[in-house]
């Protein structure tokens, strides 16, 4: 009786050793997310629909995260999302609170869409903040807005800004190169290390909003994504699931497995070192990693021309560029780039080794004894 009780034990002992332990999310020194210590880039989708099938699809196209609503996702779905490697952002609500931050799932909490437009003030919205940090203070809180003026009135009610600004009209729409500045914006507020995680727009045309919306077409949507990796977004979220355009939804597969390449890159110890364009339309960003003789530089036309540029990066050391992906541009010497970008063309290139990281590992799912 004493052996068959101490086997219980140890039996149940090991049970409740393997468990998946609760995520910790917080933020380093760059605004990289870290997942208990690992670096971590969301590529995330707010998604309608925990459907197996939309799930499957989320994950084939590269996505590693998912924004979860009340209307259509409940706190049993965590299990299931996190069956195909995506972590939750979920809903701040008494039914979601103690699931989700127990959840190895878990990663952030949306504390309000575009609450500028529904009558939420800031200082309701940052009681909830408090509230809901007292209550799980080792997730961040979100922040959705999708009006440039709203990001300072609310500043103190989130750990990390999401923003939905969305360009592409049915009648035209403003220059795209306007979605970089709510990042610039809100690390006018915050500080330059700020975390940002902007929705790109991939919805569009005659069945959306009665057509208000132009369908945005591939390399639209690259001009966007790069845009935000350029102005150092340290996250891509998209709006939303609704692949109805089949050539622009195989695109957003295509720039997720890009961002994937380009993550080591991105979260590795590194600073920011100044980049120059010839042409002042064209986009540039340069790191300089720490630890290594390495670093990336980004571009982007966010233009329907093409245009002509030199980059120029102020690069320590002798260094030997070389482009990331397939591409043909010129490189001239070592920390000059000569090359024509097509309309809405992107450019990554890289130096050096590539950086060894360990990133954060897709969640373990919860087993429902």
């Amino acid at each position: 009786m004493k052996n068959t009780l101490i086997g219980v034990i140890l039996l149940s002992f090991s049970a409740f050793a393997q468990l998946p332990s609760p995520s910790k999310v917080a933020f380093d020194a760059a605004g990289i997310t870290l997942i208990n210590g690992k670096p971590f880039f969301p590529i995330g989708m707010f998604n309608y629909a925990p459907e197996t099938a939309a799930l499957a699809d989320i994950h084939k196209q590269g996505f590693n995260t998912l924004v979860a609503t009340t209307e259509h996702h409940k706190p049993e779905h965590l299990a299931l999302i996190s069956s195909y490697g995506l972590r939750v952002i979920c809903p701040p609500t008494d039914a979601w609170l103690e699931p989700a931050k127990k959840d190895p799932a878990m990663l952030a909490w949306y504390l309000a869409d575009e609450p500028e437009g529904h009558g939420q003030t800031p200082a309701a919205l940052r009681e909830k903040y408090l509230e809901l940090k007292k209550n799980d203070p080792n997730h961040p809180i979100t922040l959705d807005h999708f009006l440039l003026d709203s990001l300072a009135p609310y500043k103190d009610d989130a750990d990390v800004t999401m923003t939905s600004y969305y360009p592409l009209l049915a009648g035209g729409g403003p220059a795209l190169e306007n979605f970089a500045v709510y990042q610039e914006k809100s690390r006018s507020i915050h500080g330059q290390n700020w975390p940002h995680w902007p929705f790109i727009q991939i919805f569009g045309g005659p069945n959306t909003d009665g057509g208000k919306w132009k369908q945005p077409e591939p390399d639209e949507v690259r001009a966007l994504v790069y845009l935000a990796l350029v102005h150092r977004a340290q996250g891509i979220f998209y709006f939303s699931y609704w692949p109805q355009a089949p050539k622009t939804w195989a695109a957003v597969g295509n720039l997720n497995r890009e961002i994937r390449t380009l993550t080591p890159w991105f979260v590795a110890q590194g600073h920011e070192i100044s980049a120059s364009s010839t042409n002042p339309a064209v986009h540039v960003r340069a790191r300089q990693l720490t630890t290594s003789a390495a670093g990336l530089v980004l571009a982007i036309n966010p233009t329907p021309r093409t245009l002509q540029t030199e980059l120029s990066l102020d690069v320590s050391g002798d260094v030997k560029l070389r482009p990331v992906f397939d591409q043909s541009q010129k490189i001239t010497g070592t920390s000059k780039i000569v090359l024509p970008l097509a309309p809405y063309q992107s450019f990554a290139c890289v130096w050096g080794a590539e950086p060894k990281v360990q990133l954060a590992a897709p969640p373990e799912p919860q087993k429902k004894e």
